[in-house]
C-alpha cells in the first residue's frame, strides 16, 4: 500500500521519420559519482543494442565517439516532489507504527483472556466457599442450643472461614483490578491503532491528490522541429503542402533509482531518438509511463516490435 505513487514520464517529440543513429555517452553529473560511470553506461548500451537487434533483426543504433550525446543530469526535486516525498516518508513511519501496535495486540489479548478465565474460576470458588459457610451457619442457627465448648468451636470455625473468604476475596479483587488495568492498556492500544490508521489513510489521500498533479520526467529525447512547405499545382489548382520533421539531437536523463531502471529509460529514449513513438499498451517499453515489468526485465513486447517495424 506504501509503494511510491509517482507517474514517471518518458517524454518525446513525435516523428514519423525514424532512422538509424549513432550515439555516445556525454556528461554524467557528479551527483551520480557512486552510482554509475561511463563504462557502465557503455555496457548498458551494448546490452540494449543486442536486445534491439535480436528482437527486431535490424540495426537500430551503434556507439560512436561522433554520435549523438546522452547526458545524465541531476535535477533538484521540485517543491511539489519534496512535499510528496515528505508525506511518503510520514506514511511509511505511520505504517511501521501501525504494524508494531498490531503485532503487540494478539499477545495482550491472549493474556487478558487467560486472566478472565482465571478470575471466572476464582469467582466460582469464592462463591462456593461463601455458600458453604452460609449453609453451615444456617444449619447451626436451626439447632439453636449447643454445649458451651461446642459453641466456642463453632464460633472459631466460622471466624477462620470468614478470614479465609476475606483473604480469598481480597486476592480476587486484586486480580480484577489487574484485569481492568490490562483491559485499559489494551483499549488504549486499540485507540492508538485506530488513530494511526485514520492518520495513515488521511496521508494516503493527500498523496493521491498530490500525485494527480505531479508528473516526474525521468528522460527526454531532445530535438528541433523542422517545417517544410511545398507549393505545387494539381489539376490547375494551387496546392500548399506542409511537412513536419522532428530531428533528434541528444538524450537527457534526469534521474533513476537503480541501474536497471536507468537501462529501461535509456532504451526508451534511444527508441525515441531513432524516431519510434509512444504506444499506450500496458507493459510495453514505449508506454509513456515507466512500466514496472520493464524494470524487472527489459524486453520488447509484441506491441513494441510492431511499433518499431511500422515506424522504422
Amino acid at each position: 500500500m506504501l509503494r511510491k505513487i509517482i507517474a514517471l514520464l518518458l517524454l518525446f517529440l513525435s516523428s514519423s521519420f525514424a532512422s538509424y543513429e549513432m550515439i555516445k555517452v556525454g556528461v554524467i553529473d557528479n551527483y551520480y559519482e557512486n552510482k554509475i560511470n561511463k563504462q557502465e553506461v557503455r555496457n548498458i548500451l551494448s546490452e540494449t543494442e543486442y536486445l534491439f537487434e535480436s528482437k527486431l533483426n535490424m540495426n537500430i543504433f551503434d556507439y560512436s565517439e561522433n554520435g549523438k550525446v546522452i547526458d545524465i543530469l541531476y535535477i533538484h526535486a521540485s517543491k511539489l516532489e519534496q512535499r510528496l516525498n515528505r508525506k511518503l516518508e510520514k506514511s511509511k513511519i505511520k505504517k511501521s507504527k501501525i504494524e508494531k501496535v498490531q503485532s503487540s495486540l494478539p499477545s495482550k489479548l491472549s493474556k487478558i483472556n487467560i486472566m478472565k478465565q482465571d478470575i471466572k474460576n476464582t469467582r466460582s470458588i469464592l462463591n462456593k466457599k461463601i455458600k458453604a459457610l452460609n449453609d453451615y451457619v444456617s444449619i447451626v442457627n436451626k439447632q439453636k442450643t449447643f454445649p458451651k465448648e461446642e459453641l466456642i468451636r463453632i464460633k472459631d470455625y466460622i471466624k477462620k472461614e470468614k478470614k479465609k473468604i476475606k483473604s480469598f476475596s481480597s486476592k480476587f479483587k486484586k486480580d480484577e483490578r489487574k484485569l481492568r488495568t490490562k483491559l485499559s492498556s489494551y483499549n488504549q492500544k486499540i485507540r492508538l491503532q485506530n488513530n494511526l490508521i485514520r492518520e495513515f489513510n488521511i496521508l494516503n489521500n493527500e498523496i493521491e491528490r498530490i500525485n494527480r498533479n505531479f508528473k516526474k520526467v525521468k528522460g527526454n529525447a531532445i530535438g528541433i522541429k523542422q517545417v517544410t512547405s511545398k507549393i505545387f499545382y494539381k489539376d490547375g489548382k494551387r496546392v500548399k503542402e506542409k511537412s513536419v520533421k522532428n530531428i533528434m539531437n541528444k538524450i537527457e536523463i534526469y534521474g533513476f533509482d537503480n541501474k536497471q531502471e536507468l537501462k529501461v529509460i535509456l532504451a526508451h529514449e534511444i527508441a525515441h531518438l531513432v524516431g519510434i513513438p509512444h504506444i499506450n499498451v500496458k507493459d510495453a517499453l514505449m508506454n509513456p509511463i515507466l512500466q514496472k515489468s520493464q524494470i524487472n526485465k527489459l524486453t520488447l513486447t509484441k506491441s513494441d516490435i510492431i511499433n518499431f517495424k511500422k515506424n522504422f
